[in-house]
């Protein structure tokens, strides 16, 4: 009883704790806290100001839709005048007050406001594309820059497993030296090669500050602040493969950016029929009321058309509806020209990832562990007179590229599930990991 009393009373107070927290503010951004292959994208995403734009621009667009949609093409007119008659002779005079109402409303008759509304929405649904697009850039940058950084930090820590190698082969030949048992410019040859290795440790150590600034920024936080904590291997953007597998012509016509040039390209052609139907005059009917004369009520209503002028003389939209339609023109061929583009990547971008999986798979686990235990006995293969100087800062030099370059090609196979992936329109904005 006195254990479950204790129990209650802890969790009320991790509850209270947790309210405290969270009402001072003191809660920790999950995002501000480690950057994982979990929240990367979700984070980058939330943080976007790209996103956030295109976004604000989707607002505009769904904006022009209301502004479209009235039924009225324009308000009502009310007209008001008044005046006052005198009418006098030699005999006798006479006064009256007229006044006039007249009420118009002008009203479409082609159609124009449906053509319009179509075209609002064509705009939208281009828009609602651009911002599916930018989510799915903005996933895959984030991507490549969580992968860069990865890989930056293992190479730091490979180089710094080198560097103790290294420096290692370079002690014991100078302790050789030393003793008269090798000649000094072996130790030399050691000695340059541990510096080479130290090179590639700051080399290593500036790529990762740079990948690291690029992820803080990319979450919307300032890289003046310091790193953040992250965790992650270097394996690629997951569904690649099945994605390759399946890839079909439809996979094409849906990617975002031909789906955006296809909405533009109605919006454009909606855009020249509304200006061709505006050619149609629009009449005004009109109510008016009047006394006239001498306390005279008149009442009736009447009807006015615009005169169409042809030619330049009069307003008949021959080159705003030529200009629509030139441009739509032009976005046909751009679509087409991205689908071309677009297949061409496709296949260029499947051969580099099945290369790049091939060459990691040339680095197998054994190999790496064998080359990298290899390479820490130098030190002891020397001492023990079994492996000369020279012999072993060849070897050493062997191994090292070799563990470098086992690296590189992880990074390279994952950039290049990114690019594919991107390719192939698969949705990187929310893709389990």
């Amino acid at each position: 009883m006195a254990s479950r009393k204790l129990v209650a009373v802890a969790c009320v107070a991790a509850a209270v704790l947790a309210f405290v927290r969270t009402a001072s503010g003191e809660e920790a951004d999950p995002c501000a806290a480690r950057v994982t292959r979990l929240n990367v994208v979700r984070c980058a995403l939330a943080a976007s100001l790209v996103v956030r734009g295109e976004r604000q621009e989707l607002e505009a667009s769904e904006a022009r839709t209301v502004a479209v949609s009235p039924l009225l093409p324009s308000n009502p007119v009310l007209a008001l005048s008044a005046g006052r008659r005198t009418t006098s002779s030699s005999s006798s005079s006479a006064d009256s007050n007229n006044w006039y109402a007249t009420l118009a409303q002008e009203i479409e008759i082609a159609g124009q406001r449906g053509v319009r509304r179509k075209s609002a929405q064509a705009a939208v649904e281009a828009q609602s594309k651009r911002v599916l697009l930018s989510r799915r850039e903005v996933a895959a940058l984030a991507w490549v820059a969580f992968f860069e950084a990865v890989a930056a930090r293992d190479e730091l820590r490979l180089a710094e497993r080198l560097g103790a190698a290294t420096q290692a082969v370079s002690v014991v030949a100078h302790a050789r030296a030393d003793k008269g048992l090798i000649a000094p410019v072996d130790a030399d040859v050691a000695d340059a090669t541990a510096l080479r290795v130290f090179q590639l440790k700051l080399a290593a150590d500036r790529r990762t500050a740079v990948g690291q600034a690029a992820i803080v920024s990319m979450l919307g936080l300032d890289p003046a602040n310091g790193p953040l904590a992250f965790e992650g291997e270097l394996i690629p953007v997951g569904g690649v493969d099945e994605a390759l597998a399946s890839y079909g012509g439809r996979a094409v016509a849906e990617r975002p950016e031909v789906l955006v040039l296809e909405a533009e390209r109605r919006a454009l052609e909606l855009r020249a029929d509304a200006f061709r139907r505006t050619r149609i005059p629009n009449p005004t009917i009109s109510l008016f009321v009047q006394n006239d004369g001498f306390n005279e009520r008149v009442l009736g209503a009447g009807v006015a058309y615009p005169i169409p002028l042809p030619g330049n003389v009069g307003r008949t939209y021959v080159g705003e509806i030529a200009e629509a339609e030139a441009l739509a023109r032009r976005v046909a061929t751009d679509k087409e020209r991205f689908q071309r583009e677009l297949r061409l990547e496709i296949t260029t971008t499947a051969q580099a990832f099945q290369s790049r999986a091939k060459e990691v798979e040339a680095f197998s686990h054994e190999r790496v562990t064998r080359a990298e235990t290899s390479l820490l006995s130098l030190g002891q293969e020397i001492e023990s007179g079994r492996l000369a100087i020279r012999d072993a800062v060849v070897t050493q030099q062997a191994l090292v590229e070799l563990l470098r370059a086992n690296v590189e090609a992880r990074r390279a196979w994952c950039l290049a599930s990114v690019d594919l992936a991107r390719a192939l329109g698969l949705p990187l904005e929310g893709r389990a990991p």
